[in-house]
């Protein structure tokens, strides 16, 4: 159960440092938050 917190940690920290410096990967996260949303408020 500890390497699950671990690679949810890591996979926030590398999310954030791409949308950062890789111009277009806002986009694509914006997009995958909204669409795993949509469903969650459906």
């Amino acid at each position: 159960m500890k390497y699950f917190f671990w690679f949810i940690a890591a996979a926030l920290v590398i999310t954030v440092l791409a949308v950062l410096f890789v111009p277009g990967v806002d986009d694509f996260v914006e997009q995958t938050f909204q669409r795993y949303l949509g469903r969650a408020a459906s």
